[in-house]
Parts: structure tokens; C-alpha cells; sequence
């Protein structure tokens, strides 16, 4: 299992990320509230399934297993922590006031949506690097692909579809920064149309190929579909809630 060094220092290096491109609306204080819930948050359930597993073991293990997941959290406990935390940081504003500090207040929304990005980014790390690789969400990325020898003869139409997809995506990005002369906000919204147009047509190409058709693999022994919606929810979705919790 990854350390608290690891969760912390992830956690707030992602949020420095973000202040930084931001130029400082994500704050001090998003990091903060980012870090606890991406340590403290998810393995509080570790905590208490610790503390009771010498005299409530069976209760130890409920803990654990609703606590310490990424669903459980979000609906057990994120909201208690987003609630204790803006009322926190509501009252340690009469400190900013004082002393003129960089710790401003977060509503309630804020906070919520700061504890599910770091849920998320708590449970990016622990898939990959916790129980020696044989985490169930980790096995089943895995089993969207296919490892065993001999690899199976691609099939023409879905080399022409993924090469059809990937020329999209790069020869679009660079016709629309490199060949319009509109500006960076309106090249950004239509990259964000490229983006999701494109991941919503492979993402349903590969559900039908290998949910619905059985087709043990689209193209190699790539396991698009599970490394695709992992990017998704554990990558993309953290960032875009960070983005949304500057919105007082």
C-alpha cells in the first residue's frame, strides 16, 4: 500500500499544478482539503477496520470494504468531511481577515467536489500499486486486453478504425491551433469537442467489440477500453473537479 508521503505529496504536487496554471485561483487552501481527502479520506477505513479488528473483526471488515472504496467514499464519508472542512475554513477567514493569509473559505459544494478529486486521486494510485498488482479493478483493466501467445491477426476493420481515430485526433488538434486564426478560448472548446467526440466513438467501438461481439481483442493485446475509462475517472475527471471547485 502506498505511504501517506506518497498520497500527501501527490496530491499536493497535482494541486500545485493546477495553481500554477491558474495563476493562483486554485488556492492554498484547495490543496490542502485536495491532500487530506487523498490520504486521511479512503484510509480512514483502513484506520478503523484496524482499530476493530481485535473486538468487532466482522465490523472491521464492513469498515474497510464501504470506506475504503472510491463509491463508498463518495457517498459515506466525503460529505462529512466536506461539511467539518467549510466549516473549518469558514472560521479560520476571521484569521485571513486578521492577518491578511492566503487561507480563504470554501462553500460546501467546493469542498465536496475537492474530497471526491481526491478520493479519486487516492484510488489512482492505490489500483495500480496496492496488493501486489492484484487489485480487482487493476485485474480487470488487464482483462480487456489479451497477453497470450500468438497474438491474434488483426482484423482489417479495426486497424482502418483505430488509425481513422488516431489521425483525427492529431491532424484535427493541429488544424484547429495551427490553421484558424480564432481565439484561445474558442480553440479550446472545439479541442474539448475533438476530445470527447472522439473518446465517445472508440469508447463505444470497443464496449460493442469486446462487451457485446465477445471479440477478445480489437487491435493486439491493447486493453483500450479498461486503460481508457481508468484515464477517465482517475486522470481526467480529478482535474475537472479541482477546475470546478474555483467557482465561488
Amino acid at each position: 500500500m502506498p505511504s501517506p508521503v506518497v498520497h500527501v505529496g501527490y496530491a499536493l504536487g497535482f494541486g500545485t499544478l493546477i495553481m500554477t496554471a491558474t495563476k493562483g485561483s486554485f488556492t492554498a487552501s484547495h490543496c490542502l482539503l485536495l491532500a487530506v481527502n487523498s490520504f486521511f479520506g479512503p484510509d480512514i477505513g483502513s484506520f478503523i477496520g484496524w482499530c476493530l479488528s481485535l473486538t468487532f473483526p466482522a465490523l472491521a471488515n464492513t469498515a474497510m470494504s464501504y470506506i475504503h472504496d472510491s463509491i463508498g467514499y463518495i457517498i459515506l464519508i466525503a460529505p462529512l468531511i466536506a461539511f467539518l472542512s467549510s466549516k473549518l475554513l469558514k472560521k479560520c477567514s476571521r484569521w485571513y481577515d486578521e492577518n491578511n493569509s492566503s487561507l480563504i473559505s470554501l462553500n460546501l459544494k467546493n469542498c465536496y467536489l475537492l474530497s471526491i478529486a481526491g478520493c479519486l486521486l487516492h484510488f489512482q494510485i492505490d489500483h495500480i500499486f496496492e496488493e501486489n498488482g492484484q487489485d480487482k479493478f487493476y485485474q480487470w483493466i488487464l482483462s480487456t486486453g489479451y497477453f497470450q501467445k500468438p497474438t491474434p491477426p488483426f482484423l482489417p476493420l479495426s486497424v482502418i478504425f483505430v488509425g481513422a481515430c488516431t489521425l483525427s485526433l492529431f491532424f484535427g488538434f493541429a488544424w484547429i491551433h495551427l490553421s484558424t486564426r480564432e481565439t484561445l478560448s474558442v480553440r479550446l472548446k472545439y479541442t474539448l469537442i475533438l476530445f470527447v467526440s472522439v473518446a465517445t466513438i472508440y469508447l463505444t467501438y470497443l464496449v460493442v467489440s469486446q462487451i457485446i461481439l465477445k471479440k477478445i481483442a480489437v487491435v493486439g493485446e491493447e486493453a483500450d477500453l479498461g486503460v481508457l475509462i481508468f484515464l477517465i475517472v482517475f486522470h481526467i475527471l480529478p482535474f475537472i473537479l479541482c477546475l470546478l471547485s474555483m467557482q465561488y
